[in-house]
């Protein structure tokens, strides 16, 4: 398995759950009225970065670049695992 591949999908992944849990904190909206946090706005702006950005390099076959060990990578993807769980759980919640 190539894992530098694996590697820029979990972080992929990441910025998808980074966007989910933010548009879930909009969408849900605070006691006082206020639902557009900054907070919420940079999650977005992160996520979609990192989902682009990590995209980019998948479609472009730039995944080459990224040399680290097993143990950084399946870190990489229980993280992934788990944010993606929270994301939908926030969405879902």
């Amino acid at each position: 398995m190539d894992r530098s591949l694996l590697y820029h999908v979990s972080q992929m992944v990441v910025g998808g759950g980074l966007a989910m849990i933010a548009v879930s904190n909009i969408l849900s909206g605070n006691p006082d009225g206020a639902g557009l946090s900054i907070g919420s706005v940079l999650m977005i702006v992160g996520g979609v970065g990192i989902l682009v950005g990590n995209g980019y390099h998948v479609l472009n076959g730039n995944v080459d670049r990224v040399d680290l060990g097993p143990v950084s990578v399946w870190l990489s993807v229980a993280a992934a695992i788990l944010i993606f769980l929270a994301g939908v759980l926030s969405l879902l919640g």
